[in-house]
Order: C-alpha cells, then sequence, then structure tokens
C-alpha cells in the first residue's frame, strides 16, 4: 500500500518554488564534514516549514522501500516516511553530521507539505518534490559531490523521468539485486544531470558532455503544470485536474501528490495532453517554454557525433553503452549511457569496416558489425569493448551478411541473402542454414532456436546443426528490397515488423502467427523498422516513414497514440534499442545522432542473450 498521501494529509509539509537561489544559499560547506544544504522552492516562492527526507533507493528487489539515511539527532524528527528536517522561511535547509550513506548508494532527497507562500500557518499536504542528489561518495560526505540541492518542480520532472523504471512511488525506487539491474539504476541517477543543473534547479538545454540537445522548454513546461497545484494549499481545481489527468482508464492507485502526478505523466506521455498543457499558469515561472500543445510528454535527448552518417541498427552492451554503425563512413561509434561518444567525432575504424549495417554484442561486451557490403566483401567484423578491432578484415558471410544474433553457446548466427551463417566465438565458420529466401532479421530464442524472416513470407525456425522448420506467414514483413529485424519476448514470441502493412507480427514458441491475419496496426506505425521488446513485455518499432517511435502491449495493443511518439530531432529513424535503465534509444539515419526517450519503455537485460532477452535486469 502507497502510505504517502495518508502520511502528507497528517503531517503539515510544504513546498517551494524557485528557478533560481540565493547565492549566498550556496556556499560551499566543508566536505570533510558529512553535510548537505539546499533549498526548496515552487516556481519562485520559497516553502517553509517543509519535511525534508533523504532516502537511498533500495536495491533488493524492484518495489522495495526506499531507505532513509537521516539520523536521529539535533532538529531532527520523525513520522512514518523516516527521519526529517525542516525548511527555514526562506526554502533552505541544512544537515550536517546527521546522514549517513555507503558508497555507490544512489541518493535522493523528498519535500513534502510545507508553506509555498500561503497565508501564515497553512500547508499543503499535496506538495511532493524530488531531486537526486546521485552515488554516495567513498567517504560518504554528500558535499564533495552536491555542495548545494535545489528542489523544485524541474528538479521533480527530471527525478519522475529517469528514474520511472525503478520508481513506484516517491517513497519506493528499487532496483532488483543483480549487478545490471544496479547499473541500470545507477545510470539512471546520473541521467538526471544531463535534464537539470541540480545546484539551480534550471533546466538544461543540452547534456553534460556539449553533444546533446535537451528539450528544455518542455521540462520547463511540465515543471510549470506542477506549479499551479504545488503553490496552493492543495485542495484546488488545479489539483483535482492534475490527478484527475494523469490517472490511465483502469488505474485504481491513490493520487494525491505532485510527485506521484510527475511519475504517471512520465509513464503515460501521451494521456490527455491539452489537459495537462491548459494547467500551465499564464504567468509561467519556468522559461522558456512550449507555446504549442506538444504530440506528447515523452523527453527525447538527441545526441550528436559529427562523423556519424547514416547510422543503423544498434546494439547495448552490459555497461549501458550504445554501439551505432555508422553506414555512410564506415565506422563504428560507442555512446556511454549519458550519450557521450567514447570514440571522439571519428568513430573506431578498422577491422574491415564496409558499409556497417548492425551490430550485436557479446557476453563480454564485445561489439560484432555486419557489413552490409557486395557479395565477396560482406562480412563481420569483430571488435574488443575498447573500440579496437581484433582482426585486420571481417570474417567471411555464406552469403551477403544482413543481421547477427548470439546463441547461448557465444556462436554469432548471421542472416543472409540465401544462407544463414553460423560463427564461432573465435570467428571460425561452423555452420550455414540453406533457405534461399533472403531472409531478414534474425533472433534466438531461449531454446537456442534462430528464427529469421524471409522475403517470400516465410518464417524460418533454424535450429542447429542442420534443422529447418518453415511457417506461412499472413502478414508478410517485407516489400521488394526492405530488410526486417525481428525480436523476442520473455515467453519466446516471435515479433517481427510490416513495412507493406504498416504493422507488427507475432507468432508463438511452436511457430503459429497469434496476431490478427493483417498484424497489430495503429499506434503510429508508418514504415516500421527496428523493433526491440522491453522488461515489461511491451514491443517498440522505429517508424522510418513516420519520424516516431510505436509502443504495442505484449498483447498488441497500441500505447502510442496515432501520430506515435515524437522527439524534435527524429529523421528517418531506422534502428531502436532498449537500455539497462528504460530508456528507448533511436539512430536517426538521416542526420549524425540518435535520440534517447527517456524512460519510456521499462528496463531490459543487455546485452541481448537467449536466456533473459525481454527481461529486466
Amino acid at each position: 500500500m502507497n502510505r504517502l498521501p495518508l502520511i502528507l494529509l497528517a503531517a503539515a509539509a510544504a513546498l517551494a518554488t524557485g528557478c533560481g537561489v540565493n547565492p549566498s544559499q550556496q556556499a560551499a560547506l566543508d566536505p570533510t564534514v558529512h553535510s548537505l544544504r539546499g533549498a526548496a522552492h515552487g516556481g519562485q516562492q520559497p516553502v517553509a516549514g517543509a519535511h525534508v527526507y533523504l532516502f537511498a533507493a533500495n536495491t533488493s528487489g524492484y518495489g522495495a522501500p526506499s531507505m532513509p539515511l537521516l539520523n536521529a539527532g539535533p532538529n531532527v524528527a520523525i513520522d512514518l516516511l523516516g527521519p526529517y528536517v525542516t525548511t527555514g522561511s526562506d526554502g533552505s535547509f541544512t544537515v550536517t553530521n546527521l546522514y549517513h550513506c555507503s558508497s555507490g548508494q544512489q541518493v535522493y532527497a523528498l519535500i513534502t507539505g510545507g508553506n509555498p507562500g500561503l497565508s501564515p500557518g497553512a500547508t499543503n499536504p499535496a506538495l511532493v518534490m524530488l531531486a537526486v542528489l546521485g552515488a554516495c561518495p567513498s567517504d560518504g560526505s554528500l558535499a564533495r559531490t552536491v555542495p548545494f540541492l535545489a528542489v523544485n518542480e524541474v528538479s521533480t520532472i527530471a527525478a519522475a523521468y529517469a528514474l520511472s523504471g525503478f520508481m513506484t512511488d516517491p517513497t519506493h525506487i528499487s532496483s532488483s539485486s543483480t549487478p545490471a539491474s544496479q547499473r541500470g539504476m545507477a545510470n539512471a541517477f546520473a541521467l538526471v544531470g544531463n535534464m537539470v543543473d541540480v545546484a539551480t534547479g534550471v533546466a538544461l538545454n543540452e547534456n553534460l558532455a556539449g553533444n546533446g540537445e535537451v528539450p528544455q522548454s518542455e521540462i520547463n513546461t511540465l515543471a510549470d503544470i506542477l506549479v499551479p497545484c504545488i503553490n496552493s494549499n492543495g485542495n484546488t481545481s488545479a489539483c483535482s485536474t492534475l490527478f484527475s489527468s494523469v490517472r490511465a482508464t483502469g488505474d485504481t492507485s491513490t493520487i494525491a501528490d505532485t510527485a506521484t502526478a510527475a511519475l504517471k505523466i512520465a509513464k503515460n506521455p501521451a494521456l490527455n495532453v491539452s489537459t495537462l498543457f491548459a494547467l500551465v499558469p499564464p504567468s509561467s515561472p519556468f522559461q522558456p517554454t512550449l507555446t504549442t500543445v506538444p504530440n506528447d510528454w515523452t523527453i527525447g535527448i538527441t545526441y550528436f557525433s559529427e562523423n556519424m552518417l547514416g547510422p543503423y541498427f544498434p546494439a547495448f552492451d552490459s555497461q549501458g553503452n550504445l554501439w551505432v554503425p555508422s553506414y555512410s563512413t564506415s565506422t563504428l561509434f560507442e555512446f556511454d549511457p549519458l550519450g557521450t561518444p567514447l570514440a571522439g567525432s571519428g568513430g573506431f575504424n578498422g577491422g574491415g569496416l564496409n558499409l556497417p549495417f548492425a551490430v550485436a554484442v557479446d557476453s563480454v561486451d564485445n561489439p560484432w558489425v555486419v557489413n552490409f557490403a557486395p557479395l565477396g566483401s560482406s562480412g563481420v567484423s569483430r571488435f574488443r569493448n575498447n573500440g579496437t578491432p581484433r582482426t585486420s578484415s571481417a570474417y567471411a558471410c555464406s552469403s551477403t551478411c544482413f543481421f547477427p544474433a548470439f546463441d547461448s553457446a557465444g556462436d554469432i548466427w548471421i542472416s543472409g541473402a540465401t544462407q544463414t551463417t553460423v560463427l564461432a566465438s573465435d570467428g571460425t565458420r561452423i555452420g550455414t542454414f540453406g533457405t534461399n529466401s533472403y531472409d531478414s532479421g534474425i533472433v534466438i530464442d531461449a531454446a537456442n532456436r534462430a528464427w529469421t524472416l524471409g522475403h517470400s513470407r516465410l518464417l524460418y525456425r533454424l535450429t542447429y546443426p542442420s534443422s529447418i522448420s518453415q511457417f506461412s506467414e499472413t502478414v508478410t514483413a517485407t516489400s521488394g528490397n526492405e530488410l526486417t529485424p525481428v525480436a523476442a519476448d520473455a515467453s519466446g514470441n516471435i515479433w517481427f515488423v510490416s513495412n507493406r502493412n504498416n504493422a507488427i507480427g507475432k507468432v508463438n514458441p511452436n511457430g503459429t502467427q497469434t496476431s490478427p491475419a493483417g498484424g497489430y496496426i495503429g499506434g503510429g506505425l508508418t514504415g516500421p523498422a527496428g523493433i526491440a521488446v522491453d522488461g515489461d513485455g511491451n514491443v517498440w518499432v522505429a517508424n522510418r516513414d513516420g519520424n516516431s517511435i510505436s509502443a504495442f502491449t505484449n498483447k498488441g495493443a497500441a500505447i502510442t497514440p496515432s501520430t506515435g511518439y515524437t522527439a524534435a530531432n527524429l529523421s528517418g529513424p531506422r534502428g531502436l534499442a532498449i537500455d539497462l535503465s528504460g530508456n528507448v534509444w533511436v539512430t536517426n539515419f538521416n542526420s549524425n545522432s540518435v535520440t534517447e526517450f527517456v524512460g519510456a519503455a521499462a528496463p531490459v537485460s543487455t546485452p541481448i542473450m537467449p536466456s533473459t532477452q525481454g527481461m529486466r535486469p
């Protein structure tokens, strides 16, 4: 049960406003002392008398309660949420030697209640805001990394979006106990710094590395939507409209505070967009803002690398780094979880790269790159996880290569024009399958069977060493010379796109089509290309011709609107991949960029392996 709304109704707490803070408030404390200084604002108004809690994310399992970090001591009170200090009349708070955290714990501040500039003694029980501090330093002193913390609506929006894959409510932020899940959560906490300056609470217009465009106006607009409720007594139409507008059909959870509302918007970004936009106050405290109603409330950050031209089908490694083939420059690029190019502006070269098309990453994070070159020079280039090539030339395929996938033994399967090639982990060819079907995408299921889709409307199931099962499909996956990726979910179902029909298809592990004869449609599918499955079993598709992405439930119901989800810099999207944090990354073939939809999906295990694909890490 979510106790937060009940506690807020019983406790007197308040929240503050503030695009900026007084510079004198930001004077750094001695980092050798376990200190934390900050201020809470709502819009431009300080929040007095608010409760300030310090929490660490839990790593014992999804849905576990966050762990209080404040200790008992002077000026520390306690309620059902845990120990807290109180903001002063100017919204400021200071915690000195009153908290503890261990190295690597992911830390955040929670602000509840308080007086946002109302009449004396008035409090707002609906006022709840968040701000992320990130990883606890090795010496446990947060002042080393965050000398000052600004808590406001912008910091709340950034936290809600980045942490949505790990957040049940403001007091339940957690991952599983696996290293992969904890890595994904750490990456999500770090991503907040790409969207907001934690010391000032100001939305950024570029990422930390300076190569990414952040939708500052949209983040400000989302923050402004929260302002009327935060700067009230909690019983206003602005609050009631906000809370009713963020509840999706069938959602019976309690929504009675602004941080939970922000999380609901992050998880349902196409819901009641116009209604929420109408809540922006006439004198918006956070500027600049959107001037028209957006298509949806997804936050898309686009990262550029000037020499990456024609990026195609990418893949993630176990650290959350994205490997992207640059088709037009015959190079390989790597982006870290914050969108920073790790290869510099020129990318990685060598290894026989020749029109690189698709990437698969093995169990030790080495990327293998398929080169979509003419027969005779088509092959697979093998790289180390530091980007250096393992060989001077590519391993040859038995026919023109298309897509790669790894099996549980570490062998790589490559679909091709007339044959599927199987290479051992050292690059030795160990088998071929002749299907004569111009096979396209390929995926390996948990039973270690390869599924590949042909232009002849035939789906093949390949079992080593030479078993081929053939299944007819009503939904054609391709038209003309289109190449079509496929994906598998955690139940072993195979998903594919139909470029001809603007649809997606699904077959069960026995090869029986379970989607309708015409496939699942809607959701903005327009020239679908890349496809991936997230940790909740939802299916995501990049729309090459629609400059959008689409999402469907595992039962084929469209999640996205008729226009899909859009972002400012989407241009001819081809490849799509989901990371450990639940961010959806799309390659823009028509520009030198990749776009990250922050927290749009559920976290999924990477790299993609038969036993874990489509599963949460």
